[in-house]
């Protein structure tokens, strides 16, 4: 079978989180050989879980699974939560943020706990009766928009601050990424290149927070500054892969658009598969500027500071620890390039 690297890295965590590896990993060499890929795309993968912390490789040693100590003063914990555990280490979006103020807070002498939040597949609906927050000295939430969630985070008696999506809580620091103007300057640009109908796919419906559509009111804005909105350009999808795919033969069986603004670049390969397959040769835009080896780097996107995200994540955090002070809000821009 030949990985991808992404594959790759999500069934090595699978393999360290259930046991088959207890320190020692075997040879890159090894390891390639196993998965049918070079030995460069393996050492990317390693290098992959090395930056997310649960590897480190040292010269003559190996590669061996990183332990937190168990001696570790809660004091000297930052517990990360997250929607989804494994998903925060693959998915290339939110590991940028994770590495980001992993770096931060292990300079500054913290370790982080992460905690998962589980979701139901097809709602996306929290189940918060199962979880279990952990005693730190602050929180980190990333990827979480229900107010009932952040109130009880808020009122947990440490500094939290929210990552990524804004939200609506006033009571909890963010440090959030807006899309307005990234994905204002992307319709000018189809819309100078002669493009009318353009199409969106993504999160146009939210049960918990209307401020998780940024995207999608940002399409909204910049295209009736030119004309009116066609409501049958407009797909639904939900982040997870394979819902841009179904999004968009749904929009496909009713019309043809001239472009097309993805609001996850994840979904991306997934959605171009379907033009191939549509014989539809159109421009696409997407957004969060992910360096996704299977497409070309000199596409044209809608780019999110997310390696910044993290760092100010973590800093604001520290910040407000040292000072008995509720961390400090901050916002964003993603740009268009």
């Amino acid at each position: 079978m030949d990985y991808k690297q992404s594959a790759i890295v999500r069934e090595l965590k699978q393999r360290i989180a259930g046991g088959v590896y207890q320190e020692q990993l075997p040879t890159t060499l090894e390891l390639a050989d196993e998965f049918k890929v070079n030995p460069k795309t393996m050492s990317k993968a390693l290098a992959q879980l090395v930056e997310a912390g649960l590897l480190e490789r040292r010269r003559r040693s190996g590669t061996r699974i990183r332990t937190m100590p168990r001696a570790v003063p809660s004091d000297r914990l930052i517990e990360v939560i997250f929607e989804g555990f494994s998903a925060i280490f693959v998915h290339p979006f939110w590991s940028d943020i994770w590495v980001g103020l992993v770096q931060v807070l292990t300079d500054a002498g913290y370790r982080t706990v992460l905690t998962p939040l589980e979701a139901d597949e097809e709602t996306g609906m929290l189940k918060l009766e199962r979880f279990s927050s952990c005693s730190s000295a602050g929180k980190i939430i990333l990827g979480v928009n229900e107010p009932q969630f952040l109130r009880r985070m808020a009122a947990s008696g440490v500094p939290c601050i929210v990552g990524g999506d804004p939200v609506d809580e006033p009571n909890i620091a963010q440090i959030s990424i807006d899309f307005t103007q990234g994905v204002k300057d992307a319709v000018d640009f189809l819309n100078g290149r002669g493009c009318r109908d353009i199409a969106f796919i993504g999160m146009t419906q939210s049960f918990t927070s209307i401020r998780m559509l940024n995207k999608y009111y940002a399409f909204l804005k910049a295209v009736q500054h030119y004309r009116q909105v066609n409501p049958l350009l407009v797909e639904h999808a939900r982040p997870p892969l394979g819902h841009g795919a179904a999004a968009l033969r749904r929009l496909l069986g009713r019309i043809r658009p001239d472009a097309l603004l993805v609001a996850y670049d994840s979904q991306l390969t997934e959605i171009m598969e379907v033009l191939t397959e549509q014989h539809l040769e159109i421009p696409v835009i997407s957004c969060d500027g992910l360096n996704l080896p299977q497409l070309p780097a000199d596409r044209h996107m809608v780019v999110a500071p997310r390696r910044r995200c993290g760092e100010l994540l973590a800093r604001s955090l520290l910040t407000a620890i040292a000072a008995g002070e509720p961390p400090k809000s901050q916002v964003l821009q993603a740009v268009f390039r």
